[in-house]
């Protein structure tokens, strides 16, 4: 999770460093989310086939190999080679390394190991920003990938000693390769028409083609996954209430948590005229409370139940962005708190999520609601970019900027629109039931 923020803040100096325009550079974090979009799934499949314990490791290995790819990349083509096995290597361990870790732990104590799950994996997420100013800042941006190695290593060796590669579990199903290469078409086409909607336009005749295709391939594959006799994708995973709302609300408020850290720290950076590493450093309070809050957030669910968390969590997202509207753009502690909130209310949703999508499943159903959930926080996060930097960068050329009011305004008055779309999104929140204990569903 790490590695899915930290290169952001790090891109001007990897374009110094390898000598490449911004336009191409973009393609390092591209490819990442594209490979990691569409093979998460597919893959976390052949981890049930060949064996979980087994299959982590491989993706170990590939993530390690990016990370010394991406290293020691002195020219573009290398630091791509790099990024493609470091999201292969991701798209393996995520979903992979939540199913191992819950079907280890006894059921009663389950919620326990989605807390941390979340934990680390949270804080690692929201962190990234912060530590990639400072390691780039300090170090050097060849240190961001490096930093990975010595990770990678206590991982093999850790997983060596506490997995049991001789019992590993197969299931003994067929590799649904039909179902495999359309869900990897569908997400490829839906990923890449996010991405490239901000300089495309939604007009454009490339968006509408990507956008049929996509729509008629993933129609294909529901239909495909309903017929043959060993599904990529159980679909009866959707029939759970408490799953499929968990989907949508992980896509939702990936989006709007993602809507301000990709906005926010270019503001700091060209309004405010803060360094890297100082803008990095404002959003450590958020990252924080993201990390604590997500961890409060798994263990209470079945004291508070999760409809009052995803609520409250809501709630905080749409303060967070009036206080932004309102006075962030001349009032840094406004906007240090809204930060603060966004935080909180980012967090407090992920916990319950994280159990939702984890405690009420086993077996093959369990990996797959882990890729599920994976691939649609993705999905919310290539969103959230695409829509945010498009309505940034629309309101930049519209504005024809003369002077600061103007900038700022450019920047935060794309929050505006979204308010009243909160207000309207909360009753989704009641979807969710009030209080329940989380067992496993056979």
């Amino acid at each position: 999770m790490l590695d899915t923020t930290i290169m952001n803040i790090a891109l001007p100096a990897i374009q110094k460093g390898i000598e490449v325009d911004y336009n191409r550079l973009s393609w390092a974090l591209n490819i990442y989310t594209i490979i990691f979009a569409t093979c998460t799934i597919p893959l976390s499949k052949f981890g049930d086939t060949f064996g979980k314990n087994k299959t982590y490791i491989v993706g170990l290995v590939l993530f390690g190999l990016g990370s010394l790819f991406s290293g020691f990349a002195t020219t573009f083509v290398y630091l791509i080679i790099g990024r493609i096995f470091s999201s292969l290597g991701a798209s393996i361990l995520l979903p992979l390394g939540n199913a191992i870790g819950l079907s280890t732990w006894n059921i009663k104590d389950r919620i326990k190991i989605v807390a941390i799950l979340g934990l680390t994996q949270g804080g690692a997420a929201a962190i990234g920003p912060t530590l990639g100013g400072v390691i780039t800042d300090f170090f050097g941006w060849h240190w961001i990938f490096l930093m990975n190695i010595p990770i990678v290593i206590i991982g093999i060796f850790l997983s060596g000693i506490s997995l049991n590669f001789n019992k590993d579990i197969k299931l003994k199903e067929k590799i649904d390769w039909v179902g495999s290469l359309i869900s990897m078409l569908s997400l490829y086409f839906l990923t890449l028409n996010l991405i490239k909607l901000k300089d495309w336009g939604i007009q454009d005749p490339k968006t509408i083609m990507c956008f049929l295709i996509s729509i008629v391939l993933i129609s294909l594959f529901i239909f495909v996954e309903r017929t043959v006799k060993h599904p990529m994708i159980d679909l009866n995973l959707f029939k759970v209430k408490d799953f499929s709302a968990s989907a949508i609300v992980a896509l939702l408020a990936q989006f709007f948590y993602i809507g301000v850290v990709v906005v926010i720290p270019s503001f700091l950076t060209n309004v405010d005229h803060k360094t890297e590493l100082e803008a990095a450093l404002i959003l450590l309070p958020m990252s924080s409370t993201v990390f604590v809050f997500g961890g409060l957030g798994s263990l209470v669910i079945n004291k508070l139940g999760p409809r009052l968390l995803v609520l409250v969590g809501m709630i905080s997202i749409l303060l967070s962005y009036i206080l932004i509207v309102m006075n962030g753009a001349t009032n840094s502690t406004w906007l240090s708190m809204a930060l603060l909130i966004l935080g909180i209310g980012f967090g407090v949703i992920t916990g319950p999520i994280n159990v939702l999508a984890a405690s009420n499943f086993s077996g093959s159903l369990l990996t797959s609601s882990q890729s599920v959930i994976s691939v649609v926080r993705q999905i919310g996060s290539v969103l959230g970019v695409s829509v945010f930097l498009s309505m940034m960068s629309s309101n930049l050329k519209v504005l024809r900027i003369i002077n600061l009011t103007k900038l700022n305004h450019a920047y935060l008055s794309i929050y505006n629109i979204w308010i009243p779309v909160l207000i309207l999104l909360l009753p989704v929140m009641f979807s969710f039931p009030t209080k329940k204990k989380y067992l496993v569903r056979k």
